[in-house]
């Protein structure tokens, strides 16, 4: 009896009510919480924005301005520009994944609102009311028309630790064309889409979309006699880079390690490697 008794005393000392203390700090703990993931909600909604208000100084009257993907991001940011500047617009399609915002084919559910890509048609539309002239040229043309632009503004996906960059797909030819001619190339991304991974595998890198958006099933004839790659993403190393505009201005590539300083402590970029071992 005396050590059921003892059993039974320690029993209700491990299941001690919560305390005020404790329920307090839950509270707080969840307050904070809640506020931080407002503080990444309002980022989000407001970035296109905080990057189209340093347009005005980048963007100058009577420029040929070179762009790739039809991107939210990079209409916001010329037609900011466009209310104190005329310049024309030229815009390099790739016919493939141009009719398609990227990664649409893998994930068919989602809409040209949800993501940061648009149609080539509404891209040009904006800009055409807005006063602006937009000339679509085939990516082939690139290289032909790179000797008559002023500069070259990407969207990218990803902004790597080492000032690289995952764009769409033709994006890297454009940045090495415009590398040839002393064209200056600026990206345009958000803070949120800085990652501090290191790029030490860029095959990895790298995803592969629908082939039959560049060689449909009708070419019976090539069928089984050829690998047909339609890549998604380009990898563009960070010498092709002249300037990153971000909601925090312009930023050369070679310091974009403050940035990602400011928003990543040491414990998170090596959280997976201390896991693992």
């Amino acid at each position: 009896m005396e050590s059921s008794g003892t059993h039974h005393q320690g029993h209700h000392s491990t299941n001690t009510a919560p305390t005020k203390s404790t329920l307090q700090d839950d509270q707080d703990l969840r307050a904070e919480v809640i506020e931080g993931i407002q503080e990444i909600i309002d980022e989000l909604k407001q970035a296109d924005d905080q990057i189209a208000g340093y347009a005005l100084d980048h963007v100058h009257s009577d420029e040929i301005i070179l762009t790739h993907t039809p991107s939210l991001t990079v209409q916001k940011f010329l037609l900011k520009a466009a209310t104190k500047r005329k310049f024309t617009v030229i815009h390099a399609e790739t016919a493939a994944n141009d009719q398609h915002p990227v990664g649409t084919a893998m994930k068919p559910q989602r809409t040209f609102e949800q993501d940061d890509e648009m149609s080539s048609e509404r891209f040009h539309k904006a800009l055409t009311i807005a006063g602006l002239t937009v000339v679509p040229v085939p990516f082939s043309a690139v290289f032909a028309v790179m000797s008559r632009v002023n500069k070259v503004v990407l969207h990218t996906h990803a902004v790597l630790a080492d000032g690289s960059l995952v764009s769409a797909a033709g994006a890297k030819l454009i940045a090495e064309v415009a590398s040839m001619h002393r064209t200056p190339v600026v990206v345009l991304s958000g803070l949120y889409k800085l990652s501090p991974v290191y790029p030490f595998d860029t095959e990895a890198l790298i995803e592969f979309g629908n082939p039959s958006q560049s060689s449909a099933y009708e070419n019976g004839n090539l069928i089984g006699k050829i690998d047909v790659e339609n890549p998604i993403f380009d990898f563009v190393p960070p010498d092709l880079v002249e300037l990153y505009i971000t909601n925090l201005g312009g930023h050369d590539p070679s310091f974009l390690y403050r940035l990602f300083a400011d928003h990543y402590r040491s414990e998170d970029i090596y959280l997976m490697k201390s896991e693992e071992s």
